[in-house]
């Protein structure tokens, strides 16, 4: 039988939101000024990094719920997400993305490009919103999950 724990896994869309609400938080007027802000610039990349995390653990539970084939790197988790139509195939491989920069910022740190990071920053918070999106579609849709620990069934 396959399980997703639709609690577990709305708890871990509800952090990628609030990681998002803490990134809107923060006032960076340009490339400059984030870049010079050491601060800013490290709270922007560990926030970003805490959401593909959670995104991440997403995409662990759903292979093992499903009972989907073992990915080699977390990237290839979300390409069996898409073989498997949990996520389209563009949005697949759009997380898969993500999680590529996720390991620059764990890995190489000495070589985060900071434009990347803006970048990300100004411009591709969205795509956290796209894959809260995908899942709860996916969830809302019932496609081969079952309702394993929501507090109701749980008794927490």
């Amino acid at each position: 039988m396959f399980m997703i724990d639709k609690y577990l896994v709305e708890k871990k869309l509800r952090r990628i939101e609030d990681f998002l609400r803490e990134l809107k938080e923060v006032k960076i007027e340009d490339f400059e000024g984030f870049k010079g802000n050491t601060i800013v610039k490290r709270f922007v990349e560990r926030n970003i990094e805490l959401a593909i995390e959670q995104m991440v653990d997403i995409c662990k539970h759903f292979i093992t719920g499903l009972d989907l084939r073992e990915p080699e790197t977390y990237a290839e988790c979300f390409s069996i997400l898409s073989e498997n139509m949990v996520v389209p195939k563009e949005a697949g491989e759009t997380f898969k993305s993500m999680v590529r920069f996720r390991n620059i910022l764990i890995h190489g740190y000495d070589n985060v490009d900071d434009s990347v990071t803006y970048g990300i920053y100004k411009k591709h918070l969205q795509d956290f919103r796209n894959f809260i999106n995908v899942i709860r579609e996916f969830l809302a849709a019932g496609k081969n999950n079952k309702d394993a620990h929501s507090p109701e069934t749980s008794g927490q």
